[in-house]
């Protein structure tokens, strides 16, 4: 009998656990305004599915790279522990293994990658992020030699994704390496155990890729485990400041004094656990807004909240940062609809229906939240459209893109090279699944070179109403993910274009006049101006 009351406590408190998980799954899914009533994308084969091994960190990792230089896109994928990384090619309709190695690579898992030249030598290197260190892959001419940087990492620490940013303005690319507390060491739901945290680097390139660690001297070692982060200018200063998602804790963003040094820059956005980073002008105000996800409601507060603080505010929803301009933001996740929304991973801003405004994806599921297992999230395509003369973000299935894996970070890429941007899901311990974009709607592609040179660039694009759209070049958006270089102007109804200019952080002034529309703008077809 004792054996019986035994397990019908253990049912009661299992169907409790099912209620209070599956009570919230219930995500607010907003219809749009105004559906689209054809599929947009459509999904293609590929040939890869991450295996985790459960021993590491279950995360993969994925880049963007054009590896034979002939314009078409290769995309590298980070595998698990004892799997192979790959470089997917877009062969006969479907992205398959391209047959690339990479050296003498580490067997262990493979976490965030960075895809940039980084020995200025007019090919595009790798920087991995891997459970025993941080690697280049140097490309020559398609062929990669594997050089593992020397880092020394403390005890329990392991780097989850890379950074690349010249940040003192001496022409070569700088790393910023975000560290998280190993897989047997991590203890979830933990904001102020000082030996649980560890610190992030700030690695100074010398000039031919070796490197001195300047943390202490930036003032950007962090304060708590990062999942990612990534450079962008967030003031127009010409200087790419640095943005920090780190798990629970406060998000940091660090101002760049053009020297070498950072100021860290308070931000409220309370103590969450801040995962993947969204960069974008979603506003069309010419500055840079912020998406970073969190745990949403997928999990109950009372499990989330560990040993926060009274005066720690518990923040568990998504959060949209409008730039306001001077490094102060404004919170708009509810005036823009995405709140009530769960667990999420990766984010990246992209306009995926060619209208002009910057839509969202944002990668769902928690693989170690058994709900997740029974009740899938799907991962959410949000459409940016307007009811009512405000702005907000709507999920629309008709976009055809589904995906109710254990999902890390959307992937942007031009796949088929027809200038459109199509759509790559990571998942975790999962197949990676991609989309082309059918869409018919005008646009415009720049081809920006993936050199340092270019990194914190803003491209704006000028119509014959007089409409100014803007992006600005950055890398490491998403989570542990390196999106394509080309950057997509979707035109809408426009069919004149005056003009696109291109202004480098250094200042110099690229413009193409009347370029034409639904083409792709190479480095070659501008002409600098004074």
């Amino acid at each position: 009998m004792k054996l019986i009351r035994i397990l019908g406590i253990i049912l009661i408190l299992f169907g409790v656990a099912i209620f209070l998980g599956l009570s919230t799954l219930n995500e607010t899914i907003r219809p749009g305004p105004s559906a689209l009533d054809v599929r947009a994308f459509k999904e293609i084969p590929v040939s890869f599915e991450h295996r985790w091994s459960k021993t590491t960190h279950p995360f993969s990792g994925a880049a963007v790279i054009d590896a034979d230089g002939d314009g078409a896109p290769e995309i590298f994928v980070a595998g698990g522990e004892g799997q192979d990384d790959v470089l997917l090619a877009f062969r006969d309709g479907m992205l398959v293994d391209s047959g690339t190695s990479f050296g003498a690579a580490s067997k262990q898992a493979s976490h965030g990658a960075t895809a940039l030249d980084l020995d200025n030598d007019g090919d595009v290197d790798l920087a991995v992020a891997r459970n025993d260190g941080v690697y280049l892959h140097l490309n020559e001419g398609g062929n990669f030699t594997s050089h593992k940087v020397p880092i020394i990492f403390g005890k329990d620490e392991v780097p989850l994704s890379v950074a690349v940013s010249d940040v003192n303005g001496d022409g070569h690319a700088d790393l910023y390496v975000s560290v998280f507390i190993t897989f047997p060491a991590f203890k979830s739901a933990t904001f102020n155990d000082g030996e649980h945290a560890k610190k992030n680097r700030l690695l100074l390139n010398n000039g031919n890729l070796t490197f001195t660690d300047i943390t202490a001297s930036s003032g950007t070692a962090s304060k708590q485990n990062t999942f990612t982060s990534a450079f962008a200018d967030l003031d127009g200063d010409g200087q790419q400041d640095l943005i920090v998602s780190q798990n629970t804790g406060e998000i940091e963003l660090f101002r760049n004094l053009g020297d070498g040094r950072f100021e860290a820059r308070p931000t409220s956005s309370g103590y969450g656990f801040w995962m993947g980073l969204g960069v974008g002008d979603v506003d069309g105000d010419g500055d840079q807004d912020l998406f970073f996800s969190n745990l949403g409601v997928s999990i109950p507060s009372f499990l989330t909240r560990g040993d926060l603080k009274d005066d720690q505010r518990h923040a568990p929803e998504w959060l949209l940062f409008r730039n306001d301009g001077g490094f102060k933001f404004t919170d708009v996740t509810a005036a823009y609809g995405l709140t009530g929304y769960g667990f999420s991973w990766g984010a990246v801003f992209e306009d995926l229906n060619l209208d002009g405004r910057l839509d969202l994806m944002v990668a769902q599921n928690y693989i170690k939240w058994p709900l997740h297992k029974i009740a899938p999230l799907g991962s959410k395509a949000f459409l940016q459209q307007s009811e009512n003369g405000k702005p907000g973000f709507y999920h629309d299935d008709a976009l055809g893109l589904d995906n109710r894996h254990f999902a890390q970070t959307p992937l942007i890429a031009d796949l088929d090279s027809d200038g459109r941007p199509d759509m790559l899901w990571l998942n975790m311990d999962g197949p990676l699944r991609a989309f082309l974009n059918t869409s018919k709607r005008n646009f415009l592609t720049i081809a920006v070179p993936d050199t340092q040179r270019f990194l914190g660039a803003n491209v704006s694009v000028e119509t014959d109403k007089g409409v100014l759209y803007t992006r600005q070049v950055m890398g490491s958006i998403g989570l542990m993910s390196d999106q394509t270089s080309k950057l997509f102007f979707g035109l809408g109804d426009a069919k004149v274009l005056k003009q696109v200019t291109i202004v480098t952080a250094d200042g110099k002034r690229l413009v193409a006049t009347a370029p034409g529309i639904n083409r792709t703008l190479k480095a070659s077809d501008f002409t600098e101006q004074p």
